[in-house]
């Protein structure tokens, strides 16, 4: 069971969230004095890149002009239809047919309008975007600006419910977009006659939300509300056809209900691709700087056919084609013809132009063994942090596609990067790493643009083996590369090492060996690896992701994973080896809390077979005023952190309890019945002795609450966690009764005390009657077991 502490706030940008506001319009600023707390926080909740007008957005996908008119015009129909028979449209396709250049053309034209009242372009390469979690909060953010008179009823609903963005996904619309939408409609629909609401919001990209589960819920809920709850928007959904979004946009009960619009090359006629062809020729013609040897009647009409015929209806094969012959460095008339020459020997297959294009590209590549090793690091190296920011929250991304980041990951010489990638423009985006340094200590931001492929269908095309042949790239083997990468890093703090790249080495290792096949070379690797040099090393990370929360998360998989492994030789046994290296480290990290009586009660919580509540309950539990426990905090935060553990790390908590109740692994360290009897007694003097009103123990506000005193009493914090410590404390109980010896303190005590029926009252019905009538069991089953020895002890003490 979870207290409910209100989530930490996360940094945002609002330069760019007003998509919905057009040039001309005139955004409100000022918030209701009730709501600026509220709108500064749902501010912080948002993030940035994932309107269509970020900055952060190199050469955003657009379409060419006079292109897509059929598309454009379907979508207006569909805007302006104020019958509303279909609230959302579903514009769907396979890679490379141009969703995002619509959406982003769509979202452009309505924000100058007026009419756009969001937008969310998801990313699978850019943490943030590539999850749900800043969905809600950034649509929200973006409607209250496009459409002034929700401001203050959104403001107002932050305010009143901080905890809201820890909700669901479904609490989140309801309470951060739906309610104050309908409450802004009824309260000034009247005073605005004649004038058009932002209606439309854009979600581009669903697919590239990282879970399917997540798709599906989004469809889910976002229909759900357009339908019963008459949310006045338009939402339009670009996407593949992925079977979970397919699978729901489907459903019996939306199907009637949706309105649909299939990409593929039908809406892309071969005019609109011989414009764009006839457009770019005649770039070329004006500004390559061998200009003076093109033809002026280049290229024949006879060409222009030709490529028209292989684009099948498919925009990117004709922009890639364009690029790689708009090569500065090269001859455009040559490298036409070397397209022209291209032959496809697998017929009339999906993408089989495209691909051959593709081959022909990489067949170029000088170093090709080197260009695939970097392609499989930029598709599946890890999205992590590199530090937080003063309230907790991650803050600044380690820069995963930056030149000078993959050469050092990958122990490469400077420079060789753009070296290797140089032939590759046409479909990769290579920074100049001159520019783009992860060096320098006055620019802690992270860079928005680093390597990168121009488009998503050179991805596709490099993981399927059917399509790449040769240049298929293997995820198993490049996270068994990216694992060595990482081992070799981490070790490497006795050396001279990059900042970002040891912590990121730290934080992906165990990712990237729970996704690799175990090659020869990685189990030597790992059999070398001292596991007590990574924890050590997370606890030195002061602007990093901890110093403890790699190891929370990321080590009970670690050990899982050595688990499920076959090894020929026994000798070579992962887990066997590494868990007596987590082991002799334990045992340095928990002589440090057996030093001290109270640092011991606080060990034998770890223990507790079931989800513990916050760890803020145990210093009340057992008695210990606040002024005794810095010192013991310090200590604990130096070693195995245990007051920072929450319920999601449970499973870190369990490999703890595993090795302090075997005395084979932690042999003198071992929780003994004694330890328990101790905290037993603690705990039952807090439930059983009556508690004055008002008595509240100081409970230290978490620093992420520091914004909450402005507007509200300590005491109110208090109250609400001394009940929970009170639930708690008689979830507890029985179990460290069951644990606990025969002890002449404890059962005199348990003779002549009941629990606090004035604190029962606090709690709610249910709960007090199955906690209560646990614990009187567990009480009786105790005194049943040791009462009549001890009656011998304590009546003839003699």
């Amino acid at each position: 069971m979870t207290s409910s502490v209100p989530p930490r706030q996360t940094r945002g940008s609002s330069k760019n969230a007003g998509n919905g506001a057009s040039a001309g319009m005139v955004v409100e600023h000022a918030v209701a004095p009730s709501g600026r707390r509220g709108a500064d926080t749902l501010e912080r909740r948002t993030a940035p890149g994932a309107s269509f007008d970020s900055g952060t957005k190199y050469d955003p996908p657009k379409c060419h002009p006079r292109t897509r008119n059929a598309i454009f015009t379907m979508i207006k129909s569909w805007l302006h239809d104020e019958r509303r028979d279909c609230g959302m449209l579903w514009m769907y396709g396979p890679s490379s047919v141009g969703k995002s250049s619509i959406a982003q053309t769509i979202s452009r034209l309505c924000a100058e309008e007026g009419l756009l009242a969001a937008s969310f372009f998801f990313s699978r390469s850019v943490a943030g975007l590539n999850t749900e979690k800043h969905l809600m909060p950034t649509l929200a953010q973006q409607i209250s600006l496009s459409i002034p008179e929700t401001r203050r009823f959104i403001a107002q609903a932050v305010e009143s419910d901080p905890s809201v963005f820890s909700g669901s996904l479904e609490t989140q619309l309801q309470t951060l977009i739906v309610n104050p939408l309908l409450q802004a409609y009824s309260t000034l629909a009247d005073k605005r006659p004649g004038k058009k609401w932002a209606r439309l919001v854009v979600i581009d990209g669903l697919d590239e939300c990282q879970n399917a589960n997540v798709q599906r819920y989004i469809v889910r809920i976002l229909s759900t509300a357009l339908i019963h709850r008459k949310l006045p928007l338009f939402i339009l959904v670009a996407s593949r056809p992925e079977a979970p979004i397919r699978d729901s946009f489907n459903s019996y009960d939306l199907r009637e209900m949706i309105y649909t619009i299939v990409l593929d090359q039908s809406y892309m006629s071969d005019a609109e691709i011989r414009r764009f062809l006839y457009s770019k020729f005649d770039q070329i013609r004006q500004s390559h700087p061998l200009r003076t040897y093109i033809p002026s009647t280049w290229p024949s009409q006879q060409n222009i056919q030709n490529l028209v015929q292989r684009t099948s209806g498919q925009f990117i094969y004709a922009s890639t084609v364009m690029k790689y012959v708009d090569s500065a460095q090269h001859r455009p008339v040559e490298r036409l013809e070397a397209v022209l020459r291209i032959v496809n020997p697998l017929g009339d297959i999906p993408f089989a132009e495209l691909d051959c294009l593709y081959r022909h590209i990489l067949a170029s590549a000088h170093n090709i063994k080197g260009v695939l090793r970097i392609l499989g690091a930029l598709l599946y190296s890890q999205n992590r942090h590199s530090r937080k920011d003063p309230l907790g929250k991650l803050d600044v991304s380690i820069p995963i596609t930056d030149p000078r980041f993959l050469e050092e990951l990958l122990s490469l010489n400077r420079g060789d990067v753009p070296f290797i990638l140089t032939d590759l423009h046409a479909i990769l985006n290579v920074p100049d790493a001159r520019r783009n340094t992860i060096s320098q200590p006055s620019n802690p931001k992270p860079l928005e643009q680093g390597l990168r492929t121009l488009h998503h269908s050179l991805s596709d095309f490099l993981t399927d083996r059917s399509r790449a042949g040769r240049y298929f790239i293997n995820a198993v083997k490049v996270h068994a590369e990216l694992a060595r990468c990482c081992v070799r890093n981490i070790l490497s703090v006795y050396f001279k090492g990059h900042k970002f790249v040891h912590q990121y080495a730290g934080q992906a290792l165990v990712t990237h060996c729970r996704l690799s096949v175990l090659t020869h070379e990685l189990l030597t690797d790992l059999s070398n690896f001292d596991l007590s040099v990574w924890v050590t090393t997370c606890k030195t990370w002061n602007d990093g992701g901890g110093p403890f929360e790699q190891i929370w998360t990321e080590l009970p998989y670690l050990f899982n994973w050595f688990q499920s492994l076959s090894y020929p030789d026994p000798r070579k046994d992962l887990h066997a080896l590494h868990l007596r290296s987590w082991d002799r480290y334990l045992q340095q990290e928990v002589t440090k809390y057996f030093a001290d009586d109270l640092l011991t009660d606080l060990l034998t919580f770890v223990t507790y077979p079931d989800t513990l509540w916050d760890w803020i309950h145990v210093w009340p539990l057992l008695g210990i005023p606040l002024s005794e426990t810095n010192d013991r905090e310090a200590i604990d935060k130096g070693s195995l952190h245990l007051l920072g553990l929450k319920p999601i790390y449970d499973p870190y908590r369990h490999m703890l309890s595993q090795f302090l109740t075997d005395r084979d692994r932690s042999g003198r360290y071992q929780m003994k019945s004694e330890h328990y009897t101790q905290v037993a007694l603690r705990m039952s003097k807090y439930l059983f002795e009556p508690k004055k009103p008002g008595n509240l123990y100081e409970y230290r506000l978490p620093r992420e609450w520091t914004w909450y005193r402005e507007g509200h009493e300590d005491k109110i914090f208090r109250e609400k966690r001394t009940k929970e410590t009170f639930q708690a404390g008689l979830q507890y109980l029985p179990f460290f009764l069951a644990e606990a010896m025969a002890d002449e303190d404890l059962i005199a005590y348990l003779r002549t005390n009941k629990l606090d029926i004035i604190r029962a009252k606090e709690l709610p019905r249910l709960a007090w009657a199955d906690d209560k009538t646990r614990l009187e069991k567990a009480v009786e089953d105790y005194l049943a077991r040791w009462d009549t020895k001890m009656d011998v002890v304590i009546d003839h003490p003699s």
